[in-house]
């Protein structure tokens, strides 16, 4: 006698894995065991390693038998229960049907990211990003081969239900919840997967159970798997060892002495050195100064040194005098006015 069935599901709400091989089983009219461990608990993932040694869903229970991978669970059942054509009997159509349902199993990523499985989503269309626009394209590529070439025995891919439709079956519903824009053959055979029986049962059934704390990672992962972790604790930064404590003597810098104040030294010139330029009156032609001229020359040199009337300015040997003061005292006016410039001689 046979050992009974046992089918070890998540969520119908969100777990697409699960439906696969529940509604291959279902069509068949196989008779098993269901049991559901509701996801997004916090003791879900321990619930899920009860069962299944991958920590995933779904998973096939027969005595000590464990079949994990919904693939693998549908061509267990095909060939242990002798299932009518779970694959097409014509080689070619057998052959395609496999590598659609493998490549279902392995791909489409992007489609399942952008478009996570959610039963109860009403239809609505979602912009998409160019990795699930390609993946969608190529299941629709898919379909219409595989109905073109080999669906003329029936509604389904391959012509009667194999276990290509119950791979493809959680794909249809996603179209149908996204409001993916379908051609006549695809459109058709969306409303096939929606109108059957034992999808409607799987339809009814989501709408009873509790909401679940789905995260995006188990929205997109190939079984979901949603345990929630307990939360990490908080870190705590270590207290930084304390330093014995150190005085500091702060000495200030020693100041520069102050220079002694130096006495400003009156300006004193010899006016025997100097030799005055630029005076039309007496320098025109130096021949021709007489005593008394010389004697007012000395005078206005003189009274030129005093520190009062002198304002120096040094560049190569040029000396500048300003001798206003000087002309006030001598009355002189034009003749002193001329007095402004002297070379030092060599």
């Amino acid at each position: 006698m046979q050992q009974k069935l046992t089918l070890v599901i998540g969520s119908k709400t969100l777990s697409s894995w699960s439906l696969r091989p529940w509604l291959f089983l279902r069509h068949h009219e196989v008779p098993f065991e269901e049991i559901l461990v509701p996801l997004g608990q916090r003791d879900s993932r321990a619930r899920i390693l009860e069962h299944s040694p991958s920590g995933k869903l779904p998973c096939l229970l027969q005595g000590p038998l464990k079949v994990w991978e919904s693939l693998a669970i549908c061509e267990y059942a095909a060939e242990t229960l002798a299932l009518p054509l779970a694959w097409p009997m014509d080689p070619a159509a057998r052959a395609l049907a496999r590598a659609m349902s493998t490549e279902m199993h392995a791909g489409f990523a992007e489609l399942r990211r952008e478009l996570p499985f959610d039963a109860l989503r009403k239809p609505e269309p979602l912009q998409v990003g160019a990795g699930a626009a390609a993946d969608i394209a190529r299941v629709r590529a898919l379909w219409r081969e595989a109905r073109s070439q080999h669906g003329r025995g029936g509604p389904w891919l391959f012509g009667r239900f194999g276990i290509a439709d119950a791979m493809f079956a959680p794909v249809a519903l996603r179209f149908h919840a996204y409001a993916v824009n379908l051609d006549g053959p695809e459109r058709e055979y969306v409303f096939n997967v929606l109108m059957h029986p034992a999808v409607q049962d799987w339809l009814d059934a989501a709408t009873l159970e509790q909401p679940i704390r789905e995260t995006p990672a188990e929205r997109t992962a190939e079984f979901l798997v949603a345990a929630e972790p307990e939360p990490a604790p908080a870190l705590v930064p270590a207290p930084e060892p304390e330093l014995p404590a150190t005085t500091i003597e702060i000495v200030p810098a020693p100041l520069p002495p102050t220079p002694a104040p130096v006495a400003a030294e009156p300006l004193r010139l010899d006016p025997e050195l100097l030799t005055p330029i630029a005076s039309p009156r007496y320098f025109d032609d130096p021949a021709e100064a007489s005593a008394e001229d010389d004697a007012a020359m000395r005078a206005t040199l003189e009274e030129l040194t005093r520190p009062r009337a002198a304002t120096v300015r040094t560049a190569g040997t040029m000396l500048v005098i300003d001798s206003t003061p000087a002309a006030e005292a001598t009355g002189g006016g034009e003749p002193m006015q001329k007095l402004r410039s002297f070379i030092l001689p060599p």
